[in-house]
């Protein structure tokens, strides 16, 4: 990975961002990235969003209360091209305070936006957080594995200890390594003999990847199984590994490029999303009648005050001008003129900040998905 300047973190989980308090004012600004030849341009568009943001806190703020901010803008643009690595047809944004900035590398394009404020702006970065924005793939074919984290954009092996990689045991008791057969013995047929070498080393392969995603305390990310039919059904027959879905990907590991892999992934992780969007929905129906969930803005405050939300559902793209404090509850909506570009404190933004804080889940759906007429709802816990 390319260095990073100084003061500049570099964000692959985006919840630091999300819930950080940081000294105001800060700068939020999101740059839609083209392609590796585009680097030019994206530093050009940058420049100026920053020196937007530079401006609107000026007429906010005294110079000597933004301390490092400008150097910190000033890094991020000198250093953009180590920034937007790897991103083509995509977006970054970049949080600044005064003491300290954030970048996040977003899967889609985003802005161009400069925000300034108390707080940085960070529902862009919701989507990040969505079912399936971040998976493993367990690669498995009869003698090899490898585990794979994925995004939206990329895959990247995982390091696995040699021994469960390359290694499996025998039906006749001794290792076997790529490209070598074991012996046959007795009235076991070949076939007979490969199922149950198959078999036994699907059974390390389960134990090793079961240890691997057990240790660590984050969040568990869900598990794709990539191998050939008859050999998934085997291998869920054992599996106990954490997370491992119920949807697969039936083909030969080694017979599939990163392009389709990825695409095969997407795929697989779009169902569980709406599978998932279909679930809290069908919830929410049901508890809107008995108090158990809400469309009303004011009464979702109220219920973030309280510590109850469960589930809070936001209309994607829909900024809502408002404002809420988090120790009433009180939330208070705000009028702005028709086709005027909202640059004050954003409601939804305020919410899912608090609502994450508490651990709830903050989904982004379709505006026409989302109950009510404010495109903010939740689903209460009690």
């Amino acid at each position: 990975m390319p260095d990073m300047p100084a003061g500049v973190t570099l964000l692959t989980d985006p919840a630091p961002a999300l819930l950080a308090r940081e000294k105001p004012p800060c700068a939020s600004i999101y740059l839609p990235t083209g392609g590796p030849r585009e680097e030019r341009r994206d530093r050009a568009l940058f420049e100026a969003l920053a020196n937007e943001a530079r401006e609107k806190i000026e007429r906010q703020s005294e110079r000597r209360e933004r301390g490092r901010l400008d150097e910190l803008l000033d890094l991020a643009s000198a250093h953009l091209g180590a920034l937007r690595s790897g991103l083509a047809e995509s977006g970054l944004a970049v949080l600044a305070a005064s003491d300290r900035a954030y970048a996040c590398r977003l899967d889609r394009p985003v802005g161009p936006l400069a925000f300034t404020g108390e707080r940085f702006l960070t529902r862009p970065l919701l989507g990040a957080l969505r079912p399936g924005a971040r998976y493993l793939l367990l690669a498995l074919s009869a003698d090899r594995f490898s585990l794979i984290e994925g995004d939206a954009r990329s895959l990247e092996r995982m390091e696995v200890p040699a021994p469960a990689r390359d290694a499996r045991r025998t039906a006749s008791g001794g290792p076997s390594f790529d490209g070598h057969q074991s012996a046959y013995h007795g009235w076991k047929s070949s076939n007979d003999v490969r199922k149950e070498e198959a078999e036994a080393f699907f059974r390390s392969v389960n134990q090793e990847a079961t240890a691997l995603l057990s240790r660590d305390g984050g969040p568990r990310l869900p598990v794709i199984l990539v191998s050939l039919p008859e050999h998934q059904g085997m291998f869920r027959r054992i599996s106990t590994v954490p997370g491992l879905l119920e949807e697969g990907i039936e083909k030969n590991p080694d017979g599939v490029g990163e392009p389709e892999l990825l695409a095969d992934a997407a795929a697989v992780m779009g169902r569980v999303a709406q599978a998932h969007a279909e679930r809290l929905l069908d919830a929410y129906g049901q508890a809107v009648g008995t108090g158990g969930a809400s469309s009303s803005p004011y009464a979702v405050g109220m219920a973030l005050a309280e510590r109850k939300v469960r589930a809070l559902l936001l209309a994607e793209g829909a900024y809502v001008p408002g404002a809420f404090d988090e120790r009433t509850g009180e939330v208070r909506l705000f009028e702005r003129r028709p086709h005027d570009r909202f640059q004050g404190p954003e409601l939804a933004d305020a919410l899912s900040r608090a609502a994450l804080a508490q651990g709830a889940e903050v989904l982004e759906l379709p505006a026409e998905q989302v109950p009510g007429e404010s495109g903010i709802a939740a689903l209460f816990r009690y």
